[in-house]
């Protein structure tokens, strides 16, 4: 059969969430690479090859929650995953067994109506929640607030592919949906396989495959105590800092690959280039911080000081005026601050 005619036959036979992703055509070669035959006989064999691919391609971020990981599944990919799986099974079987009451899966080869169960169990779950253990939470919330600290094992969610996205779904403690996150979690660190390919697992049967990359976005972000140096318009100063991390699971991941996701995801964050700082603005720099400034009073003398200094070394270009150095400072704190310092509008 023409590969043509191969793919127009997979897409008429596949869910919408496959049809035209590039997920069909990986499956019809790494098929091909595993001799066997992708003839219409195996079809469904095909498809289910390219659901797997796809959902081990969705990403789970803080900032970007909808994005795939488009590097292509390699053959040793598929080999190390369907080794991994098997080593899994019984940790896998066991798990359901604990929740569901059988190894089998709840919902075989029916996504959609294990997606539907979860969303149906959290929202139900979210009207019986208890009030006495709602106002527990809220205390412990308030006292983790008052001494600047997190309590993230009171927050929990569950990752669902939903069509080629990961929605999160959040599941109240003590719940069977929040045991069953912390097995996903507790397997999806163990082995590397995403959250969203490790829930379909136990739900339906659907094997992960341990993507060559994970991609995951991070933000900080703290509110700045108002100590009038960061003011503008009384509105409320944040530090954000963004941050990627990269981790590479595949052994034969090329330099070229690395470097196309790097400049794909900082296009993605809109990550822009800048310049380093120069050798005279780090000098500038360090010259006002070890003066203990820029001051909040007394800036005209303060700044006049930094000119006679800088300008007593010969290495140095010389300014003609105070404002002059008050001005080449500005430009070096507005590059620090374009990197961590953002307005709130609220």
């Amino acid at each position: 059969m023409a590969a043509q005619e191969l793919m127009k036959l997979l897409e008429n036979n596949a869910s919408p969430s496959l049809q035209g992703h590039s997920a069909l055509k990986q499956a019809i070669e790494l098929y091909k690479l595993m001799d066997l035959n992708p003839s219409p006989g195996n079809v469904d064999k095909v498809i289910r090859l390219a659901e797997r691919i796809r959902i081990s391609s969705l990403q789970v971020n803080e900032d970007i929650s909808n994005m795939e990981n488009n590097v292509e599944i390699s053959s040793q990919d598929l080999v190390t995953s369907d080794f991994l799986v098997r080593k899994i099974t019984s940790w896998v079987e066991k798990t359901r067994e604990k929740l569901f009451g059988a190894p089998e899966p709840p919902f075989i080869d029916d996504l959609e109506s294990a997606i539907s169960w979860i969303e149906t169990t959290a929202r139900i779950d979210l009207e019986n929640k208890n009030p006495a253990a709602a106002s527990i939470k809220k205390e412990i919330y308030q006292i983790a607030e008052q001494q600047e600290t997190s309590v993230p094992f009171l927050r929990r969610d569950i990752f669902v592919p939903v069509n080629n996205k990961v929605k999160s779904i959040f599941v109240q403690p003590g719940t069977l949906l929040y045991n069953l996150s912390r097995k996903i979690e507790t397997i999806a660190g163990a082995t590397g396989f995403g959250k969203p390919s490790v829930i379909t697992y136990i739900l339906t049967g659907l094997e992960p495959i341990l993507p060559r990359v994970n991609i995951t976005f991070q933000t900080g972000r703290a509110s700045l105590p108002d100590n009038g140096d960061h003011k503008v318009e009384k509105k409320p100063v944040t530090i954000s800092r963004k941050s990627i991390v990269i981790e590479i699971h595949s052994a034969d991941l090329s330099p070229q690959e690395l470097k196309a996701i790097y400049d794909r995801y900082r296009q993605e964050l809109k990550i822009r280039k800048t310049k380093s700082l120069s050798k005279d603005q780090v000098k500038l720099f360090y010259l006002v911080y070890n003066r203990g400034g820029p001051p909040r009073e007394g800036a005209k003398a303060f700044w006049q000081d930094v000119k006679e200094v800088w300008n007593s070394n010969p290495a140095n270009k010389p300014y003609k005026s105070w404002e002059g150095v008050y001005q080449r400072y500005k430009i070096v704190e507005r590059k620090m601050e374009s990197l961590f310092i953002q307005n709130d509008l609220a």
